[in-house]
């Protein structure tokens, strides 16, 4: 069985290994607020094993070096890798002030395969709380209590490290996006700002890249196509997604530390979105990663100028969240992560979010995790009183060769 940080390197990419290992860990988690009901867990792990098998005759999963290059599989079973997770939550949605509890049972696969410079990846994911998560492609149409969508479905053509073309249903590249997996974060909850802020995925094509020099470098994305995000009604996540065209682009630079800092990485984004009628809203977003001695610190801001009309806006979104971590152990880990949000300006006083919480995580073997956590949360910019969680996680992490 092949160790964590080798599937998480395949999971990921090489380029965002390093920055999920030490950073994240492989950590995914579940609340549990109420008993888990098996009839209904081993239905969804029934639903992910299903969308392997209608996915395999079409696309696989390959482990890839920074050169596009495919790695041979050693002796592998398959003529691909699959890889994934298996997961139950009991979670609370972002508004806060009805406190939306539920339960989550999902399962996630992924696969992908390299020929030559070619690299082909999907992703799917089954779930029986689809009205809580606006991100990918429905292949069938949705039950109240259950969905199988493709979150990613992509191919990527590598011409040089710095240069690489990739077409396909991608995610949008705010870093919890692209680091979202239950089985490498370290919390429960995605922060605040996750799906509320800036668009989920879009489909379309992306040029990016990354160059490394003896101190430092920097990595870019530029990308454009149709994209889509959660439809809002006052302060309520609806069920409706809207779509736009979209034009945006990234740049993170990995700054020289003189080995002060294991990593030190600042990033910016920009994404220009205009409806069929000439609305438009333009977005952008910040970002900071820290990593030194067992320490680190992730920190995300975003905000989003919405339904501009001859150049004025007709309210904001925005957000930030802070989350420091520290490895303990080689298997203990500890983190804090603090997250404010403001859905709509127009309703300040209803739609001011925050939440607050301090978590371990312990693995005791390399695919599996267990985390305890508690959680403090604010709604209605602090009108209401505070109420207070804990929850407790178990993930699964497979790798089939």
């Amino acid at each position: 069985m092949p160790t964590a940080d080798a599937l998480i390197r395949e999971h990921c990419g090489t380029r965002r290994y390093a920055t999920i290992l030490r950073f994240c860990g492989v950590v995914p988690f579940l609340r549990l607020r109420a008993a888990c009901s098996r009839p209904v867990h081993m239905r969804c792990i029934q639903v992910a094993i299903l969308a392997c098998c209608q996915a395999v005759a079409t696309t696989g999963w390959a482990q890839q070096d920074q050169t596009g290059e495919s790695i041979p599989s050693g002796g592998s079973i398959l003529p691909l890798d699959v890889a994934g997770y298996l997961s139950f939550r009991h979670l609370n949605g972002n508004t806060l002030d009805e406190r939306p509890f539920y339960q989550e049972y999902s399962g996630s696969l992924f696969l992908s395969k390299t020929i030559g410079r070619w690299r082909f990846h999907s992703e799917f994911n089954a779930s029986n709380s689809p009205e809580f998560d606006s991100e990918g492609i429905h292949l069938f149409p949705p039950r109240p209590s259950l969905s199988l969508k493709l979150d990613n479905g992509s191919v990527n053509y590598n011409v040089f490290d710095w240069l690489q073309g990739t077409a396909g249903f991608l995610f949008i590249p705010t870093y919890w996006r692209e680091h979202r997996y239950q089985s490498t974060t370290l919390s429960v909850d995605d922060p605040l700002i996750d799906q509320t802020i800036f668009a989920t995925a879009f489909t379309g094509i992306m040029v990016h890249g990354d160059r490394y020099f003896r101190e430092g470098g920097f990595s870019y994305q530029l990308y454009g196509g149709i994209d889509q995000e959660t439809a809002f009604n006052n302060n309520v996540i609806t069920k409706g997604v809207e779509r736009y065209r979209a034009l945006g682009g990234k740049v993170v630079i990995h700054m020289p530390t003189n080995r002060v800092f294991d990593t030190f990485d600042l990033g910016v984004q920009r994404l220009h979105q205009q409806d069929k009628d000439g609305t438009r809203d333009e977005l952008y977003g910040t970002e900071i990663h820290l990593e030194t001695h067992g320490a680190g610190m992730l920190a995300e801001f975003a905000h989003s100028s919405d339904d501009i009309v001859h150049g004025s806006r007709n309210h904001i979104r925005q957000g930030y969240y802070i989350q420091p971590s520290y490895r303990i152990t080689r298997k203990l880990f500890a983190f804090a992560r603090y997250d404010r949000l403001n859905l709509d300006s127009r309703f300040a006083s209803t739609n001011r979010l925050a939440r607050q919480l301090l978590g371990l995580t312990y693995r005791p073997v390399p695919q599996l995790s267990f985390k305890v956590d508690v959680d403090r949360d604010q709604s209605q910019a602090g009108t209401l009183p505070a109420y207070y969680g804990a929850s407790v996680g178990v993930i699964y992490f497979f790798h089939i060769r």
